[in-house]
């Protein structure tokens, strides 16, 4: 089943919502003025905004109009509310199912970002993901599996990296930072594993991958550790956020001054981490050691 994110109707509704938002935030214009204007109630344009209710092409052209948007925000405002949604009840379940509440915004922005810089200390990146590393990894995540649920999420995670491999328009640019312990944790059987770690050597070989390893013992006298999983998103036109997981889930800080704080603290990982041809031949060794 092919679930393709750019156009998928959920995700167009929550990056809709988040762009109505900071358009209204933009012009200065309250939720209760944007409601008066709409002539609706302050708990529609919440779910609006939320990504949780959809909005009809008219109603959103008045905000436009309303919030003063300029033309490449319009037009892609309107694209996004143009996005039909589908008939059958079952699509917006499943799709419900397959990513949480907690992620959903994340794959929305995902799909949206330029950039991503992300250090991972406990699973590989999910864009840089194997099937079979990654529906190790689902499986493993839930209580009792049905093998379509999995096969679902894994089809969803497996579109998410295909903006990594395209060609129009640009790809995406990624910079990554990957603990030890993710490579030394073995997800699956040996075999998986290995073309996991192969799959990391091949990857850094692209021009819009970075790929570097933060070894047990640092190349520096580096002992910093931030203790938690990040991704900072680079947005067009929007700027960066930050993403922070957890087992609970994930939260964006919205302070400016926290996302520059996440920003030094990757620099000062990515001090302490082997890049380029170290990191391939740190990778090609464990491959040795797993063969």
């Amino acid at each position: 089943m092919a679930l393709f994110l750019a156009d998928d109707p959920v995700v167009a509704r929550i990056q809709l919502g988040l762009l109505l938002r900071e358009l209204r935030q933009d012009a200065e214009r309250t939720a209760a003025q944007a409601c008066k204007h709409l002539n609706c109630s302050p708990a529609k344009m919440s779910m609006v905004e939320n990504g949780k209710q959809g909005i009809p092409v008219r109603e959103v052209a008045a905000l436009l109009d309303f919030y003063g948007a300029d033309d490449t925000s319009a037009a892609e405002a309107l694209r996004l509310a143009a996005i039909p949604w589908p008939k059958r009840r079952g699509r917006r379940a499943l799709y419900q199912e397959a990513v949480p509440a907690t992620a959903r915004r994340y794959v929305a922005l995902e799909a949206e970002a330029r950039e991503i810089v992300a250090f991972d200390n406990a699973v590989i990146n999910g864009l840089l993901q194997t099937r079979e590393y990654a529906r190790t990894l689902l499986a493993a995540g839930a209580p009792y599996p049905g093998s379509h649920e999995i096969d679902v999420k894994l089809d969803i995670r497996m579109r998410r990296q295909d903006k990594l491999f395209r060609e129009e328009p640009s790809p995406l640019e990624l910079d990554v930072i990957i603990d030890e312990a993710c490579l030394r944790r073995r997800i699956g059987s040996a075999g998986i594993m290995r073309a996991q770690l192969e799959h990391l050597i091949q990857v850094s070989e692209r021009e819009n991958v970075r790929l570097q390893v933060l070894p047990f013992v640092p190349k520096n006298d580096e002992a910093f550790n931030p203790q938690t999983a990040f991704s900072i998103l680079k947005l067009p036109e929007r700027g960066s956020l930050v993403y922070i997981e957890d087992f609970a889930g994930g939260i964006y800080p919205e302070d400016g001054l926290l996302i520059q704080e996440y920003a030094t603290a990757f620099e000062r990982l990515r001090r302490a981490a082997l890049d380029g041809d170290e990191a391939r031949a740190f990778l090609a060794r464990l491959v040795a050691q797993d063969g």
